[in-house]
């Protein structure tokens, strides 16, 4: 009779990988594909230990490895070379719109369209319409230098 509740693992192992879908982690889709292996000693009548002892391997293997190997699949492509949208903005040139102050003091420069709040990067005063180059973006502020021309 145990050996016909085969499906009922199958079934388990179905709604907890779809469950994934609202669980983000990689955590309870190999919960899942543990329940979906366990359901083949399952159905060739194996005993309850060694049932238990399939779930368990299969879980522990699947949790370490499995899970190391989706996330470095999903990851590809992502390194330092890819960049953002923001990060474009790096070696830009721009306009001074509001005055950058001594000692980080900041200001407000238009770079590639968009307002940003600015930093000198070398902590020296920058007036008003001068240009100035993008050194990098610090969260929302971009650190500048005055362009030499």
């Amino acid at each position: 009779m145990a050996s016909e509740l085969w499906w009922v693992f199958v079934v388990a192992g179905i709604g907890l990988i779809i469950s994934e879908i609202f669980i983000p982690g990689f955590v309870v889709m190999w919960f899942g594909v543990a329940a979906i292996i366990t359901a083949i000693p399952v159905y060739l009548g194996a005993s309850t230990n060694t049932i238990m002892l399939v779930y368990s391997i299969s879980l522990i293997l699947l949790g370490v490895f499995g899970r190391k190997m989706a996330i470095s699949f999903l990851n590809t492509g992502e390194d330092e070379s890819t960049k953002t949208n923001a990060a474009t903005f790096v070696g830009s040139i721009g306009i001074v719109t509001e005055d950058i102050g001594v000692a980080g003091t900041t200001g407000r420069v238009y770079v590639n369209n968009e307002s940003w709040s600015a930093v000198s990067a070398n902590g020296k005063e920058i007036k008003k319409d001068e240009q100035v180059r993008v050194l990098k973006i610090d969260g929302v502020k971009v650190i500048v230098e005055k362009k030499e021309k």
